[in-house]
């Protein structure tokens, strides 16, 4: 009872119209700052770009035999995703309780990932 009674207290201080608006502009931050690693080729976003289309996660989408890594990898770094075997990752930013520090550090890990497998690829070690 003590859960439920903390979560209805953090709800009568907001309204899911607020917490829509968030929930937009958290993923639309996801979105612009994953770019780049889209444009390096890293992955593909496959959610729908325009807000409206899409809920609150984004679907990145990796090549053959890479997102099982990156996942096992985000896991032990203390993040949570959601994974869409074979090749699909969902990031799902809750507007409820994350920041939007916390999306640049979630970008940050999963880039520094993204350039570790690369570089061992390249070397023959993966």
């Amino acid at each position: 009872m003590m859960a439920l009674r903390a979560s209805l207290e953090v709800f009568e201080k907001t309204n899911i119209s607020e917490l829509r608006q968030k929930s937009i502009a958290l993923t639309g931050y996801l979105e612009h700052i994953l770019q780049p690693l889209v444009d390096e080729g890293y992955f593909t976003i496959i959610t729908p770009r325009e807000p409206l289309e899409r809920g609150a996660q984004l679907s990145l989408f990796f090549d053959e035999g890479v997102m099982e890594q990156v996942f096992i990898r985000l896991g032990r770094m203390g993040v949570i995703c959601d994974d869409r075997k074979p090749n699909v990752i969902r990031v799902s930013p809750a507007a409820l309780y994350n920041t939007f520090e916390e999306i640049w550090e979630f970008v940050m890990i999963l880039q520094e990932i993204l350039v570790d497998l690369r570089n061992a690829a390249r070397l023959g070690n993966v």
